[in-house]
């Protein structure tokens, strides 16, 4: 299974009290054979929310996601057409994510997110409907 971690997830990972609970559930994923994907709009986003951060600590965050992660998607063209057409359900990150085939959107969030056909919209504690 592909899962495509957003920015929230990744901000959680660093810096939220359940990040231990977040690391354990990682790992359980990575030992059932699931594969982590991000994109370079993420890690923007994920720097955005940590701001201020000196440019060593922001390459050693880099490092630690290239690990983590199969691969770090480009923002394209495709992905901003499709986030345009879908603008009412569908937000950047949703967007990368169907482009790039995976199977399902990992976020952080308390409040409940709507899955598409195409790709199933979770959080690591539960299912979103």
């Amino acid at each position: 299974m592909k899962l495509y971690l957003t920015s929230s997830v990744l901000y959680a990972l660093l810096r939220s009290s359940r990040k231990t609970k977040i690391q354990k559930l990682l790992l359980d994923s990575l030992d059932a054979h699931e594969r982590f994907f991000t994109s370079s709009l993420s890690l923007f986003l994920l720097f955005q929310l940590l701001d201020p951060l000196d440019g060593e600590k922001k390459k050693q965050i880099l490092r630690y996601l290239e690990d983590l992660t199969d691969s770090i998607f480009d923002l394209d063209t495709e992905a901003v057409r499709t986030q345009i057409f879908m603008s009412e359900t569908c937000d950047m990150e949703m967007a990368i994510a169907l482009k790039e085939g995976m199977d399902v959107l990992v976020v952080d969030s308390e409040k409940e997110a709507t899955s598409l056909p195409l790709l199933l919209v979770r959080n690591f504690f539960w299912e979103t409907k």
